[in-house]
């Protein structure tokens, strides 16, 4: 039977019941003791009977032997029924009582011993008789003793039928033994309600304990089904936002597509407007893309890609599309470019130190800003310093948070969402980078990117990229297959392409009308699609039949909404599906294999969309993923 301790209730109980089941965990505690008592007892017992069996009556002896012996099993027995048994407060007083009853029923037996055995013309044997009655007594004073009510039902009965028959002797020698022996009565009687009330104490500080413990585990349910309910919206919202990617990319990716062609054909009092309207698009896309990346952020959707990193070439990169900017404002732009390399991600860190650098630039009436790079104990410290208005310290733990803007920004005449330190907060959890901020309110605030430093050797800088909208790349003579099955960015996409001077087949899907067209058709050199088509089929098999229709391994630009894993993960499927399916285009397979699609997130604007369709076609030099996302200024991240 397990502690009746363990299943006390809860504080609000009333104190009647409280005490019960107080007085449930001493009886159990009480009967946790029997084993070792019983053994004493039978001892005891033993031993009186081996000194007494030649000079006292046999059968006397043998009786009360054998009424000890029926009392110490009828006590173990009890105490195997007490564990067996539900104690609770309708049957506690029951427990005590069957206790003080056994405690009565073996106070009795020793007592009877003390008068019937006591011989006053053999000190030797008196002597045995004294000394076990005495041993057995006090030695189970700590198996009565924990119940009051027990302890006054044995001790007493036990010794007084000894000591009354010293007295009725006569004799000073147990006159004094018998003055001695009622004093320790006494003295153990006070103390053995002394160590009632503490083992009482004891069990009432457990109830407590246990009640408190209960309290503990029913607040950590109440937080756990707290924090599971707030990971279930967290995630929900994930869901959310993963589930309306596509729908939220769409629609932008074709207003930006139309507002490039009219920007391209606007003039005159026109020319402003569509200006205008291209930058509230550009606002708007970057918002969704900034709300989109902090869900892929939280999701773990965004891996990095370690590699070195060289802070020459990255910050120069940075400072030249910024410098700009900064001089817009009337600003001094420095950047301290140390000839070191780091081990992070690329394409992330970059997104970092932007973010940083656009705040301060963005936040900063006067002064200037600074962009550096310090070894800082095998790290580099990558900083970002302004003379802007700084932070307040009891605002330092929430500029992180999404949407929120500092009492000292506020009323500036700056834009910007309150996203970009929470996402720069995301992209440094995932590359393992601290983030350090320091500020003096008035003076201006310093962040910090510490990344570790790269054991490879320093390569040689490469020159930059630079992409504007004179670095459009015509694509005349170049035919272009369009899949992608929303009507209105495939018109608006078909118009953009064939302003580059590219023929272009445009369709929803892997349809009749383009097969018809493909065996019309002299070449393909391109295809652009999007991954999702509204059906079972997906972009990157549409994209495998043309090939396969062509005959070759004709470069894929994939437009889309889901991440570049995700598509390259479903194109590799496909490709082993479509080679288990006919063995006999092993060789396309193969060539087609080392052609994987180039993935760039809608909504994506035209001048990368350009760069990167005219490095497919090999028109221009490709450039490294870093360079494009810095010239051009993408909103979203390529992957690689």
């Amino acid at each position: 039977m397990a502690d009746p301790s363990n299943r006390f209730a809860s504080a609000s109980e009333q104190r009647a019941q409280q005490h019960e089941r107080i007085l449930a965990g001493v009886i159990a505690s009480v009967h946790r003791q029997v084993p070792r008592s019983v053994l004493g007892s039978i001892v005891g017992a033993a031993a009186l009977l081996a000194a007494l069996w030649r000079v006292h009556e046999q059968a006397l002896l043998l009786g009360w032997f054998a009424a000890m012996a029926t009392e110490s099993l009828v006590r173990l027995r009890m105490t195997g029924s007490f564990r067996r048994a539900r104690i609770d407060v309708d049957n506690v007083h029951a427990w005590s009582t069957r206790w003080v009853l056994q405690a009565l029923a073996g106070g009795l037996l020793w007592g009877a011993a003390g008068w019937l055995f006591f011989l006053p013309d053999d000190p030797l044997k008196q002597l045995v008789l004294v000394t076990v009655i005495l041993g057995v007594a006090f030695g189970s004073l700590t198996l009565y003793a924990a119940y009051r009510p027990a302890l006054f039902a044995f001790l007493p009965v036990a010794l007084l039928p000894l000591v009354a028959r010293m007295l009725a002797e006569q004799d000073p020698a147990y006159l004094t033994a018998a003055f001695v022996m009622v004093t320790m009565l006494a003295y153990t009687m006070f103390f053995g309600r002394s160590f009632g009330v503490t083992m009482f104490e004891a069990a009432k500080h457990d109830f407590d304990n246990e009640v408190l413990v209960g309290q503990l585990l029913h607040e950590k349910r109440v937080a756990d089904e707290a924090r599971r309910a707030a990971e279930e919206a967290t995630r929900s919202k994930t869901k959310f936002f993963a589930a309306a990617s596509h729908d939220l990319r769409q629609p932008l990716q074709a207003i930006g597509i139309y507002c490039s062609l009219l920007k391209k054909r606007a003039t005159g009092p026109l020319e402003p407007l569509a200006r205008s309207l291209a930058s509230a698009v550009d606002s708007l896309s970057k918002l969704v893309e900034e709300l989109l990346e902090i869900s892929r952020l939280d999701a773990g959707a965004i891996q990095p890609r370690l590699q070195q990193v060289l802070l020459d070439e990255m910050l120069g990169q940075i400072a030249q599309e910024f410098t700009p900017l900064a001089h817009g404002k009337g600003l001094e732009l420095r950047v301290r470019r140390p000839k070191l390399a780091v081990e992070s991600d690329p394409v992330l860190l970059a997104r970092v130190l932007r973010n940083l650098l656009g705040n301060a630039i963005r936040y900063t009436a006067e002064g200037g800003v600074l962009l550096a790079a310090r070894p800082r104990g095998g790290l580099i410290s990558i900083e970002v310093w302004d003379t802007g208005p700084g932070i307040r310290q009891d605002e330092l733990s929430r500029v992180f948070d999404e949407f929120y803007r500092g009492e000292s920004a506020k009323g500036e005449p700056v834009g910007g969402f309150g996203l970009g330190l929470s996402i720069v907060r995301r992209i440094c959890n995932v590359l393992g980078h601290p983030l350090i901020v320091t500020t003096r309110p008035g003076s201006g605030t310093v962040f910090r990117v510490e990344t570790p430093l790269s054991a490879l050797p320093h390569r040689g800088p490469r020159p930059p990229a630079t992409l504007n909208d004179s670095n459009i790349c015509l694509l005349t003579g170049h035919t272009l297959v369009l899949i992608e099955d929303n009507e209105e960015i495939r018109t608006s996409l078909g118009h953009l392409l064939r302003s580059w001077g590219a023929e272009v087949i445009a369709e929803p899907g892997y349809t009749a009308q383009l097969q018809a067209q493909l065996g019309g058709q002299q070449r393909v050199d391109l295809i652009v699609a999007d991954q999702n088509l509204g059906n079972e089929v997906s972009g990157v098999e549409v994209a495998l039949k043309i090939r396969q229709a062509v005959g070759g391994p004709v470069p894929v630009v994939m437009l889309t909404a889901v991440t570049m894993g995700e598509v390259v993960g479903d194109f590799q499927r496909a490709v082993k599906r479509t080679l288990q399916a006919n063995p006999a285009l092993a060789g396309v397979i193969a060539r087609s294999r080392v052609e994987e699609p180039v993935v760039l997130q809608k909504p994506t604007n035209a001048i990368l969309l350009n760069n990167r369709i005219a490095q497919s076609l090999g028109l221009i030099e490709a450039a490294r993923p870093v360079e494009v996302a810095l010239a051009a200024g993408a909103t979203t991240l390529p992957r690689r």
